[in-house]
């Protein structure tokens, strides 16, 4: 208990009545050691005319809400990690599972796919998952609001796809590019929060491949869009971002608020903060696989910005270690916490890029009309199918078996670590999808009407324009 932050606590009995479980009659006397606070607070209530079964429950309600999970890093799993590292920066050239390109989840076919959730389920059987959930959430109260950020992250995902491929080795780590689903009425509809893909969003998973795993603090959960804050990232956004030249202008900290706009840990926060539940915490956000997905197409926008900084501002990513922070950089060559032969500055090394992996581009309007997209001609930009049956701009919907929302539930916990700072939520929310369909589709039929309109009257302008002309060709 002391490692949770409690006092030292006493031996008391509590006497938990089991319904539903041993049946309304049925009680069992469990034996208890609680914290001094819950043994407080069960006596307050001695001299009160209170059940003393809703006294129990009260007092238990509120010792599981204040509980905090063990986030330390066992001498074995730091042996674990540290080897891992070892391996990493012993040969850069000489990578054991070869190159690999990273592509956009949806550019994985049916095959490759299965693949993937396989290896990841093997993963997390084996207990890896559980693992590198752990090392994030102990690692990332040392590493946030830093230029650590960015390359800590990389090296963590190239540790875990390394995990992917001793699995298999013909799996590699795909991105979740969210700018996809940013352009529809609202991200909630989006087909990827079907059985055959991300499973459902709307509290417990209980669809798809990731179905009932388990979190440090119980199931896996997602509450997307729910939170005030959080949204997904944009096109506008990775605009701004790339349209700088030198990393302290990407990474905390900042001088002023207008400054954060272009700071892609930001940005990254807020799209986890919108994924909620489990998400939003980050002792247990890399319990969930899409958080994986989620950081590698945070990577690529990074290694879009590196590539932009050799071709057009003569810097080289590997040395622009930034400088503005309070210990004026110095934090560039201390060791990694969990990859300790690595130091800092050595995920800003383009070697990664060089040897290891790199990034397949996304979709665009001309190859993009598929399963997954359609191209929006009025933006020129890719756009995700919606699993809407009753607002749809498609003639023809992409059909799941699932009910667009399945009946699950969803548990409030307390948040330990906060993934802050984060944007505010957009107002698109699980609430708010079914209008935001219905208004989209009712302004694209109402602009498509307007369009054949304008047509027809210019076409009509035509052909008077040539009877008038052939008129004066007569006279």
């Amino acid at each position: 208990m002391d490692k949770t932050g409690y006092k030292q606590t006493q031996k008391i009995f509590l006497f938990v009545l089991l319904f539903g479980l041993l049946g309304e009659t049925s009680q069992t006397d469990i034996c208890l050691r609680v914290p001094d606070e819950t043994t407080d607070c069960l006596m307050s209530s001695e001299y009160h005319p209170v059940p003393q079964n809703s006294v129990t429950q009260s007092c238990l309600q509120q010792l599981l809400w204040n509980y905090s999970s063990d986030q330390n890093i066992s001498a074995l799993n730091a042996d674990y990690f540290r080897n891992i590292s070892r391996r990493l920066l012993g040969n850069s050239s000489n990578v054991s599972t070869d190159f690999r390109q990273r592509r956009e989840y949806r550019q994985l076919n049916d095959l490759q796919r299965e693949k993937l959730h396989r290896a990841l389920q093997i993963l997390y059987d084996e207990g890896t998952i559980h693992r590198y959930g752990k090392l994030y959430g102990y690692v990332y109260t040392s590493v946030r609001n830093s230029p650590k950020f960015l390359g800590f992250q990389r090296i963590f995902l190239l540790a875990f796809e390394e995990e992917l491929r001793r699995v298999d080795s013909e799996v590699s780590l795909p991105y979740w590019d969210f700018t996809i689903d940013a352009q529809m009425d609202n991200p909630i509809n989006s087909l990827l929060w079907s059985s055959k893909y991300f499973g459902n969003g709307n509290g417990r998973v209980k669809l798809g491949d990731f179905r009932d795993w388990r979190t440090p603090k119980g199931p896996l959960q997602r509450r997307y869009g729910e939170s005030n804050y959080g949204k997904l990232m944009d096109r506008d956004v990775i605009r701004n971002i790339v349209s700088k030249c030198k990393s302290q202008d990407i990474n905390y900290p900042v001088k002023s608020e207008d400054d954060e706009n272009f700071v892609l840990e930001y940005h990254h926060n807020g799209v986890l903060n919108w994924l909620g539940g489990s998400s939003a915490d980050a002792t247990t956000v890399a319990y969930d696989p899409v958080f994986y997905f989620v950081s590698a197409f945070t990577d690529f926008v990074w290694e879009v910005f590196r590539k932009k900084q050799q071709v057009s501002c003569n810097i080289n990513p590997s040395l622009d270690y930034p400088n503005n922070t309070t210990s004026q950089g110095k934090d560039s060559s201390v060791k990694m916490i969990g990859f300790s032969d690595l130091s800092y500055i050595d995920g800003y090394s383009n070697n990664w890029t060089q040897f290891w992996y790199n990034y397949t581009l996304a979709q665009n309007c001309q190859n993009c009309n598929s399963e997954f997209f359609w191209c929006d001609s009025y933006k020129q930009l890719c756009v995700s199918h919606s699993r809407r049956t009753d607002y749809n701009i498609l003639t023809t919907v992409i059909l799941t078996s699932d009910s667009f929302e399945p009946e699950t539930e969803y548990v409030p916990r307390r948040v330990e670590i906060s993934i802050f700072p984060s944007p505010l939520n957009d107002g698109r929310t699980m609430a708010s999808a079914r209008q935001d369909a219905k208004a989209y589709v009712t302004e694209r039929q109402r602009s498509l009407s307007s369009r054949r309109r304008n047509m027809l009257v210019l076409s009509a302008l035509g052909r008077f324009s040539l009877l008038s002309d052939s008129l004066s060709r007569n006279d």
